[in-house]
């Protein structure tokens, strides 16, 4: 499906793979007749168990919400953005199910059944806030400091999504007889698999202003896999 044109370019033949849905901007030129729409995620336009101003109201403050396109016809388009570094992930062959950043994601097959999560309802993803709406404000609260958001996409089925990751994108298994893997929250790219994150504060009155800047810290546990970029650089 995807094809590698260097570490920072993705090309597909739609005619082979079907649909291509891709963040907005991310066509860079492609070849035969292609044409493009405006795409829309499940659950993108509200509710959580919030209302749908709140729901919205939360994505706008997380920069959750990505504008994407879907590229139907037939030729071969060519995706990427801002010179990023890209990494193809077989969402098959990590389980079945990916979660995400909506700022991560470069371009990704449309077999794939795709929609915007809250990270409170998935039991962790960005600070192991709960459930509800409670659960929600606090999960708002941990995107707010560490940058991921309170939102994020779930990608489930066979197919293939393209990840953006400064410096590249590496994996890191997460099992229960394996040590616990804590990452960077600006680092953090995906989880794949059964793998639950918690937001750690290593701050406490004893250390304050001695933590050397990791004062925050992802935890991930359970089975699966995390992808982490080499670079605690925002998009």
């Amino acid at each position: 499906m995807f094809t590698k044109v260097n570490s920072k370019v993705v090309s597909v033949d739609i005619s082979q793979s079907g649909p291509i849905v891709a963040r907005k901007g991310a066509m860079l030129f492609y070849t035969g007749n292609v044409f493009f729409q405006p795409h829309q995620l499940a659950g993108a336009g509200g509710g959580f168990g919030m209302s749908g101003m709140a729901g919205m109201a939360g994505r706008m403050m997380a920069g959750e919400h990505e504008s994407t396109m879907i590229a139907q016809g037939q030729g071969v388009v060519h995706y990427g953005f801002r010179g990023i570094e890209v990494q193809i992930i077989d969402v098959g062959q990590v389980g079945g199910t990916i979660r995400v950043e909506a700022s991560r994601t470069l371009a990704y097959t449309s077999n794939l059944q795709a929609s915007v999560v809250s990270v409170a309802s998935q039991g962790g993803g960005g600070g192991g806030g709960g459930g509800g709406l409670l659960g929600s404000l606090r999960s708002a609260a941990a995107g707010a400091v560490t940058g991921q958001g309170m939102f994020t996409t779930q990608l489930s089925g066979p197919g293939q999504v393209v990840v953006l990751g400064h410096g590249g994108v590496f994996e890191l298994p997460v099992a229960p007889d394996r040590p616990v893997v804590t990452v960077d929250p600006q680092a953090f790219v995906a989880s794949a698999g059964q793998v639950n994150t918690t937001l750690r504060s290593t701050v406490s009155w004893r250390n304050m202003g001695r933590t050397g800047g990791e004062g925050m810290q992802l935890e991930c546990a359970g089975h699966g896999v995390v992808f982490v970029q080499a670079s605690e650089e925002k998009l």
